[in-house]
């Protein structure tokens, strides 16, 4: 039985975790692409569905409601 540990084992070991920690590292970083795209797209439909609710409720504005200038602004006055 060897009294201590040789420096080929404590290499073998070392290198054995940087080689797990590559593999976890690319998985996390697969893992959070697929995380990503999904977050992408819940949120391009969300955005979808609420530009269809609201075309749908300005299509029930009355008329007189509706703006008569598409390149109407809102004047701001400040006083001091």
């Amino acid at each position: 039985m060897k009294p201590g540990i040789e420096r080929e084992e404590i290499l073998g070991v070392l290198t054995e975790m940087a080689c797990c920690l590559e593999e976890t590292d690319m998985n996390l970083q697969e893992s959070l692409l697929e995380i990503r795209e999904t977050m992408y797209n819940v949120h391009a439909s969300h955005i979808e569905e609420t530009n269809m609710l609201l075309d749908k409720m300005e299509g029930e504005l009355p008329k007189s409601m509706k703006p008569k200038n598409e390149t109407a602004s809102l004047k701001l006055e400040m006083s001091f």
